[in-house]
């Protein structure tokens, strides 16, 4: 081969190379953008279903406290309670773990305010 069609050569090869990074990276990318959109979507379902939970306890418990174990305002408050004879239902929602964490965003949401008790 003469020169020129060494150099053709390389350059096809070279692009060719790079057109196979350019597919890997794009395949990449649409992989992570996959990844985001399942995540989103999972978080939208958690969301959902928390504020379901919510509305749930509200709506089918005269009294709700969303309460913490180490929250002594939350301890006098629902003694307090007991005292009274008012039967209510707390949730302790750092036992709750993740769900704890996503209540108390759904909390906040509502009342504005993510301190116990409430």
């Amino acid at each position: 081969e003469n020169l020129p069609q060494q150099i053709m050569g390389l350059m096809e090869s070279k692009t060719a190379s790079q057109s196979s990074q350019s597919t890997a990276t794009t395949d990449s990318q649409q992989q992570q953008q996959t990844v985001a959109v399942d995540s989103e979507e999972k978080f939208k379902e958690d969301v959902r279903r928390s504020a379901n939970n919510f509305k749930n306890l509200v709506m089918n418990n005269k009294v709700m406290i969303f309460s913490a174990t180490y929250c002594s305002y939350c301890t006098v408050a629902k003694k307090t309670l007991d005292d009274l004879g008012t039967q209510f239902q707390s949730m302790e929602v750092n036992k709750e773990g993740k769900e704890g964490e996503m209540m108390m965003d759904i909390v906040e949401a509502v009342t504005g305010n993510r301190m116990v008790p409430q």
